[in-house]
Formats: structure tokens, C-alpha cells, sequence
């Protein structure tokens, strides 16, 4: 016969201590009482009965249920560094993440023909919960713009991740500073004496990659003789890209290098040049962007402009439960943007 043993609560503990529930409950939650030995009592009897306390209840108490939603799928290297952030934070803070997302993306194994969720769907998960917060990363981002009502109407704080909002959606952002990594590789290119150089950009709709592009753009024409050949790449499947990437390599007065607006277009850069029997950087030069794990093991390595992942998942973590906590009271929208760094590996040469 199977024993189930009854949950330990409050009133339990009372009883086998043998004192007030009121006296346990000031003891659980931290308050000096008269009597410490009464206290040690308490204790030793919570310990001994495995006693672990009520979130959902506490949750009602305060109002707070130290859980924040983070709509971001561990996309690739670069996502799970990021997740790894917010987690370590929010775990250390006593905080517990929710991750959700609408549909698998990324590389490995898994299907790509299953139904997604609807992003409305996943937003009531979320509120359902009651969650402190949420965390977006770029795509739902931009697709909650329809819903982002959802959050703000309950005066929940929203923290996007690469991605800035209107300033009417009242949305935190963290994320790198594009503008000075586009400006990095313009300068970097140009130094190696390159003058025709072309950019796979990413989506229009992505304000990292607009902000990579006008940077990058804005730079290369303050400069002598350069010239720059713009191909926006499609929103979607990053290899979509490739389409635009086998048309800057294939015109007559082809760029000698490319600006990829991230690791994984710059992929795509590379398929390109092996189908079109193009070398990589002997025919064309080619950069990166965000110093992905895989970038170092690409032929020949990369280079690519650094982004510090973890420390914008520990700051996207940082600003929300800042604003959850009462902590930033600022309605301002908080904009932060950390540094980026050139890393030069093989990719490159001089004309």
C-alpha cells in the first residue's frame, strides 16, 4: 500500500511546535520574535518536516509572482548565451523564467512544419500566469506591435532585446551598439584599402540591422572613392538571403568585400562565393557580425564585430525586474546599448 505523506504547511508546524500559526508565520518570514529559542523551534521543526512555502499564495499576498516571461527561442549560439543571462540573473533574484515562443526556428533537428502558436496565444499564457514582466527578442518584437497593448494596458514593464519599439509602447530596450560596429567595419574594410564594397542587409524591419546599415552606409560615404552596393536581404529564414548574396558577387564590377549584416548572412555570403568558385579572401573579403561560436570554425575564420550576449541577457534581466521592483520609476524609456569590438580573424585581405 502507497503512503502519501501530507504536505507540510503552516498550521502543521504549529501544532507539532507548539505554538501560534501566527508565531510560525512571523518566524518563516524573517521577523524577530521575543524568544529565540521559540524561534529555533520553529525552524527546526519546518526542516524536519520538509516545509517549502506557498509561492501562489505569497503571489496573492503581494501582488508579485517573481516569474517574467522571456519570449526568446535559443535560436543559435548568440540566443543561448543570451538566455544564459537573463536565467543567471533572474535565478539569483529569486525570480523564475517562463520561456515561450511561437514557432521552432534555428538550426537542428527539429521540425520546421509544425503549426506555430499565434503570438496572442502565447501573450495570455503569459498574463494568465501573472507574470512580473516580459523580455522579447526582435521577431516577437515586432509582431507584437499588434498586441503590445496586451502588456502596457496592465502597466506591465517590457523589455526588448536588439529591437527598439515606438516610444508610445513605453518599452525598455538593451541590446549592442550597431551603430559603432557598423561603423568599425566600414572603417576596417576601407583601411585594408578595399573602395567597392557591398552590404547583404538584414530586414528593414529589424531596427538592429537598419541601424548597422545607415551606420555602415553614413561612414563609407565620408570616405574617399568608397563606394557602397546595398542588397536588403528578406524578412524570414536567413537563407533567403542568398538570392541577394549570389547577386552582389555576380555583377560585372563585383565589390571586393562584403559587409554581412550578421554571422549567419555571412554564411550564406560563403555558400554563395563556393557555388560561384569565388575565394575567400582572395577574391573577396568578408565580415560578420556577432562573433556567433560557429564563426571561428567557418573556412577560412571569420571576422566579425563582437557582441557581449550574456551581459545584454543579464541587462535585459537587470531593467526588468528593476521596473517590477520599483526600482527605475523613470517612465522614460531606458535605452541601453553595450559595446561591441572588432575581432579580425582570417576572412579579410588587403587589396
Amino acid at each position: 500500500m502507497i503512503r502519501i505523506r501530507a504536505r507540510a504547511s503552516q498550521k502543521r508546524i504549529a501544532e507539532e511546535a507548539g505554538v501560534s500559526q501566527s508565531t510560525v508565520s512571523l518566524v518563516l518570514a524573517g521577523r524577530d520574535i521575543s524568544s529565540k529559542e521559540t524561534q529555533k523551534k520553529v525552524l527546526a521543526t519546518a526542516e524536519r518536516l520538509k516545509y517549502r512555502p506557498n509561492l501562489l499564495v505569497q503571489g496573492i499576498q503581494t501582488g508579485k509572482t517573481k516569474m517574467i516571461g522571456v519570449m526568446a527561442p535559443p535560436f543559435d549560439f548568440y540566443w543561448s548565451e543570451i538566455l544564459y543571462g537573463i536565467h543567471d540573473v533572474l535565478a539569483a533574484a529569486d525570480h523564475v523564467p517562463i520561456t515561450l515562443w511561437t514557432a521552432h526556428t534555428g538550426g537542428g533537428p527539429r521540425g520546421r512544419g509544425i503549426p506555430g502558436t499565434s503570438e496572442l496565444e502565447q501573450i495570455h499564457r503569459l498574463l494568465d500566469r501573472r507574470v512580473d514582466g516580459v523580455i522579447l527578442w526582435p521577431p516577437f518584437a515586432q509582431l507584437f506591435s499588434n498586441h503590445i497593448q496586451e502588456f502596457i494596458s496592465r502597466d506591465m514593464p517590457v523589455v526588448t532585446i536588439d529591437h527598439r519599439l515606438p516610444p508610445e509602447f513605453k518599452a525598455d530596450c538593451v541590446g549592442s551598439d550597431e551603430a559603432a560596429g557598423g561603423r568599425m567595419v566600414a572603417e576596417y574594410l576601407y583601411s585594408l584599402g578595399h573602395r567597392r564594397i557591398g552590404h547583404l542587409a538584414g530586414p528593414a524591419v529589424s531596427t538592429w540591422a537598419v541601424a548597422r546599415r545607415n551606420a555602415f552606409e553614413k561612414s563609407l560615404s565620408k570616405m574617399d572613392d568608397a563606394q557602397c552596393i546595398t542588397l536588403e536581404a528578406p524578412s524570414g529564414d536567413v537563407a533567403l538571403g542568398i538570392h541577394q548574396a549570389r547577386r552582389l558577387l555576380s555583377l560585372s564590377d563585383r565589390p571586393t568585400a562584403i559587409f554581412a549584416a550578421s554571422d549567419l548572412y555571412a554564411k550564406v555570403v560563403y555558400k554563395a562565393a563556393a557555388e560561384l568558385k569565388l575565394r575567400i579572401p582572395e577574391d573577396i573579403s568578408v565580415v560578420g557580425f556577432a562573433d556567433d561560436d560557429f564563426s571561428r570554425e567557418m573556412t577560412p575564420p571569420l571576422t566579425t564585430v563582437h557582441q557581449p550576449a550574456y551581459e545584454i541577457g543579464q541587462r535585459a534581466a537587470e531593467v526588468v525586474l528593476g521596473r517590477s521592483m520599483g526600482l527605475i520609476r523613470d517612465r522614460q524609456p531606458v535605452v541601453e546599448e553595450l559595446e561591441v569590438m572588432m575581432v579580425t580573424r582570417n576572412s579579410c585581405l588587403e587589396r
